[in-house]
């Protein structure tokens, strides 16, 4: 498989660089490389994969709000790969957080 695409409006792009959304579209048409890419997506660990959308776009899923996670587990598709990726987002928060690393909050 060629590092880059080598068509259209991302020609010489790598393909780690195109979004979920464009490699989709690609291998919903037959797109063989596309298809490879998205398997590599969802086999990779979730603390090396970056949001490829909205205002944390290039953020580590890891690293953004867990609320924002559940925003988007509770509106995207079960079979939509953000919701997958949010899964596995929270998932490896919940593993990696420790109790010094929580804020403390002080209630009178």
């Amino acid at each position: 498989m060629s590092d880059t695409i080598d068509f259209g409006i991302y020609y010489g792009l790598e393909w780690n660089k195109l979004s979920t959304e464009y490699l989709n579209g690609l291998a919903d048409m037959g797109n063989i490389q596309a298809k490879k890419q998205l398997e590599k997506t969802y086999n990779a660990p979730i603390e090396t994969q970056k949001i490829g959308f909205g205002k944390f776009s290039n953020y580590k899923w890891v690293d953004v709000d867990s609320d924002y996670l559940l925003w988007i587990i509770e509106n995207v598709d079960v079979n939509n790969i953000k919701y997958t990726l949010a899964l596995k987002a929270l998932e490896y928060i919940k593993n990696n957080t420790h109790v010094e690393d929580l804020d403390v909050i002080y209630l009178d």
